[in-house]
């Protein structure tokens, strides 16, 4: 089992890689409200616990708060929860 173990949802996995790999081109602006589409994603998803939303939620939040070059680093987190 991986750090986060349990279900998962590979379409909202898929779709934030897309979002990330995009974002390099994107202004910090259009970045976080493409990463809102995730947020809700999770929200409505019958497959996440509700502490693996909360820590999905924090790594959101830890993203949109970081600086560029740190980015990496949280997005390789979120897809290990993701």
């Amino acid at each position: 089992m991986g750090l986060f173990g349990g279900n998962r949802d590979e379409a909202i996995r898929k779709r934030f890689e897309e979002i990330f790999e995009k974002g390099s081109t994107e202004t910090e602006s259009e970045f976080l409200d493409s990463l809102n589409e995730i947020t809700t994603a999770v929200e409505l998803s019958e497959t996440y616990s509700t502490n693996r939303k909360l820590k999905i939620y924090e790594l959101l939040s830890q993203l949109s708060n970081c600086s560029p070059k740190e980015r990496h680093k949280y997005a390789n987190k979120l897809m290990r929860a993701l």
